[in-house]
């Protein structure tokens, strides 16, 4: 009976250490995470009928990676920021009904990201953890866009340089003690107003036909997968030091 009550206090004791661990310590990440469009979350295709021609402009997959800091706030909470580099792809289809044309292209979007997330964890096991997480991120367009072909013209004008988001995601981290931590896991990223304004126009022997405008949200999914390099808990930090 007192055996199984000191395995009971040894392993709660272990889980309880393995928590505090993270708190009060900055450890630095790689991520990268492949863009995912869904019409779920309005990142369908979208038609405009001009005339006899038709424009469709649709989100393509794309990716995000950076570097990740995070900080243990207190044993269940840390703030986690960071830099991304993110590309955003888009297929242009354009139709002419007359002259049974049928054009397709793409272009694609560059955004740098600065996120800010609170973040909770849930411990499952001795080394698994559950944690979520939301926040915003600042995202700075470099400039506006163009491109162009025989058939077509495009132009995207930045709404602005900066455009704030909201930012949540959700996924599973495995600890250990000398290897880091690995993450996969989901997020979700909504501006707050939309990025830009794509005007696509349709060309036939040089003169402009028709034109159509869609506004871009720039909402999307992502698949995350992280790594974390190994950080000593600041408890043992300060035993080395001493």
């Amino acid at each position: 009976m007192w055996a199984k009550r000191y395995i009971l206090l040894f392993i709660i004791s272990f889980l309880v250490q393995e928590v505090i661990a993270q708190k009060g310590v900055t450890t630095f990440g790689l991520q990268i995470k492949p863009i995912i469009s869904s019409e779920i979350i309005n990142t369908g295709p979208e038609t405009i009928k001009e005339g006899a021609i038709n424009f469709t402009l649709e989100p393509n997959q794309g990716y995000s990676f950076g570097m990740v800091i995070r900080r243990g706030i207190t044993d269940q909470i840390s703030f986690e920021s960071g830099i991304n580099y993110t590309k955003r792809h888009y297929n242009l289809n354009i139709t002419n009904d007359t002259l049974n044309f049928d054009g397709k292209s793409n272009f694609s979007y560059v955004i740098y990201e600065i996120p800010a997330l609170a973040l909770i964890y849930v411990q499952l096991g001795q080394k698994l953890y559950l944690n979520t997480a939301f926040g915003a991120s600042l995202n700075f367009l470099p400039s506006s866009w163009d491109s162009y072909d025989t058939y077509f013209t495009h132009f995207s004008k930045r709404k602005s340089w900066i455009v704030p988001s909201l930012l949540a995601n959700v996924g599973f981290e495995y600890r250990t003690r000398k290897d880091g931590i690995f993450y996969l896991g989901f997020s979700y990223h909504r501006p707050f107003s939309k990025i830009t304004t794509a005007g696509v126009g349709y060309v036939e022997d040089r003169i402009q036909k028709e034109a159509a405008f869609f506004d871009v949200t720039g909402n999307y999914l992502t698949i995350d997968l992280r790594y974390f390099f190994h950080e000593e808990p600041l408890w043992k930090q300060k035993r080395e030091r001493e």
